[in-house]
């Protein structure tokens, strides 16, 4: 029997999680691993343990119809795959929206709780990366380091931070839980992977990691059969997840004009995302890097190379039924959805990594780990061995340093979650032409009274897409300058647009109707307001009660409004 043979049948007779026993954590460990990880997350992340809710927070768990209360309709509208809840959120997250009806519930507008349980799962998942490193046979110590640095990376602080993107770390926690439980507890794996899928979509990254696993350890046919289940929950989960794209009514952004515009784009993004990885360089709340023109940019040269090199790598690890090509495709699975492959607004966050950071933990380690054995097996002299034995010395030493220079840059992020402004501040100073930059310059304008320069530079960030350009008019910052024309002017042309906006996904439910008549009713429509009023109480939900007084505040407002105009006379 020839090398490859023998490689081949300990790989289908001899699971990972079999064939060395002593490699493993055992529950206690991991457990123990668990606490060490919570309490050093909860250190780092004290200052936002009572920060406020921010930004997408009212959208999910303030200010979601279907979540408060949590009620029998509520909880149908939730389950529905094709119902108004979905359509509201513009995705299709039964499990996130269920998971924050309960934190309401339970928490109200305490944001403490919020935050502790983000910090909890988000152990989870560092405990769940060491499990799964050790898995794929790397040494204790690097597991543990892997977990460390995934503990205290400094992108993840908006996850954990924000407590809306609860979604993500759980999504995390159930894709990694399914990788895990594929081969000896494949039902349990399969329910996971749907869990994952139905809190957020990036946990298909699931299937490609845990099909190449399946190739590197010469899985049965029981274990790709069992695949194909999993293969069939994404295509059934897509269904309403790809309606919800289409008539949700999100943001539309405009394909690249220019192929090789978003060839460069989607290469210059990955080199950027490598250096935020590595170093933490260029870490931000709300990122806005511009297109790539230019075929000289130097960050599109660096992301080309390393997109060879990565394919390169993982091919080569394909082909050899390493381990190590699972958690390269796993990263790269996470990548392609961000890449602007299929254009989205803002196409850069800290949050996207998240997913991505543990397939290059693993790639790395298991990388450095190969390297390591081929060294030593040279010849396998006394000297080799010394030198290898050196350099893991130093290895870990170099990633002790990593972990207390992201964990002092973590420490020190944490606060800016206490509130929005302190993010918005932020973002201002990494990307001082983007439209968070120019909602900063309007709130500073706001301040001096300033009307014009105020107006102008939320104009800019309207350009700009700026998700928080919505309720602008109600943002107490702008209330020096809210009865200058020119501030009216903006806030009519802004309904406006959300009104065209709604009209062309012809959404007939509760909440966009309530939308667009708020909308007409800023813009002192009076007519057209109490008839969207009406349709909106025709369809019935959650907001009935709500929309029933808006409508009678919106007639008292009518008969004032032609009261006042006829006392003015002719």
């Amino acid at each position: 029997m020839n090398e490859r043979d023998q490689k081949k049948e300990t790989r289908n007779d001899a699971p990972a999680e079999v064939r060395d026993p002593d490699q493993v954590f055992s529950g206690r460990q991991s457990i123990a691993l668990f606490g060490l990880f919570a309490l050093i997350s909860f250190a780092l992340f004290q200052p936002a343990l009572h920060g406020d809710f921010i930004n997408d927070d009212f959208v999910y768990i303030i200010n979601h119809p279907y979540v408060n209360p949590l009620n029998t309709e509520n909880l149908i509208a939730i389950l529905d795959p094709f119902g108004a809840a979905m359509l509201h959120g513009v995705n299709y997250a039964p499990v996130q929206l269920l998971v924050h009806a309960l934190e309401r519930a339970a928490f109200g507008d305490d944001t403490f709780g919020y935050h502790v349980i983000n910090i909890l799962v988000h152990a989870l998942n560092a405990t769940l990366l060491v499990i799964l490193l050790t898995r794929s046979r790397i040494p204790h110590v690097g597991a543990v380091l892997g977990g460390l640095i995934f503990t205290v990376h400094p992108t993840n602080v908006e996850v954990v931070a924000w407590m809306s993107q609860l979604k993500t770390s759980m999504a995390l926690a159930a894709c990694m839980g399914a990788v895990l439980a594929r081969e000896r507890f494949p039902k349990l794996a399969a329910t996971m992977f749907l869990f994952g899928l139905l809190s957020k979509a990036s946990a298909a990254t699931a299937l490609p990691w845990a099909a190449a696993l399946c190739w590197a350890r010469g899985g049965t046919r029981r274990e790709w059969a069992w695949l194909g289940v999993w293969l069939l929950l994404l295509g059934l989960f897509a269904i309403p997840e790809v309606t919800a794209h289409r008539s949700g009514g999100g943001v539309e952004v405009a394909a690249f004009a220019d192929p090789w515009v978003q060839i460069q784009t989607i290469g210059a993004i990955g080199a950027r995302y490598l250096v935020i990885a590595a170093t933490s360089i260029g870490v931000s709340a709300f990122q806005e890097p511009d297109p790539v023109f230019s075929s000289t940019d130097p960050w599109w040269i660096a992301g080309a190379i390393a997109a060879l090199l990565f394919a390169w790598r993982t091919f080569a690890m394909l082909r050899s039924h390493s381990e190590e090509s699972a958690w390269w495709l796993a990263a790269a699975a996470s990548y392609l959805p961000i890449s602007q492959v299929s254009p989205f607004l803002h196409p850069m966050a800290d949050r996207y990594l998240y997913f991505v950071l543990p397939g290059l933990i693993g790639g790395t380690l298991l990388m450095a780990v190969e390297l390591r054995t081929r060294w030593v097996g040279m010849n396998a002299s006394q000297g080799r061995a010394t030198v290898a034995s050196w350099a893991t010395r130093v290895a870990i030493a170099a990633s002790l340093v990593v972990v207390c220079g992201f964990s002092v840059r973590t420490h020190s992020r944490a606060p800016l979650w206490q509130n929005e402004m302190l993010l918005v501040r932020d973002s201002a100073a990494h990307f001082p032409d983007g439209g968070t930059a120019s909602y900063w310059r309007a709130v500073a304008a706001a301040s001096k009274g300033d009307a014009e320069t105020t107006v102008s530079e939320l104009r800019n960030a309207l350009d700009r897409g700026l998700g928080m350009m919505r309720n602008f008019s109600n943002d107490p910052s702008f209330i020096r300058v809210a009865r200058h024309p020119s501030f009216h002017k903006l806030v009519d042309d802004v309904a406006l647009q959300w009104i065209a906006h709604a009209q062309s996904h012809q959404l007939e439910t509760q909440p966009w109707l309530r939308s667009v008549a708020n909308a007409y009713l800023v813009r002192g429509e009076y007519d057209e307001a109490i008839d969207y009023f009406e349709r909106s109480a025709r369809v019935g939900g959650p907001l009935q009660q709500t929309i029933l007084s808006e409508m009678e505040a919106a007639r008292a407002q009518k008969r004032e409004a032609r009261r006042a105009e006829t006392a003015e006379g002719p």
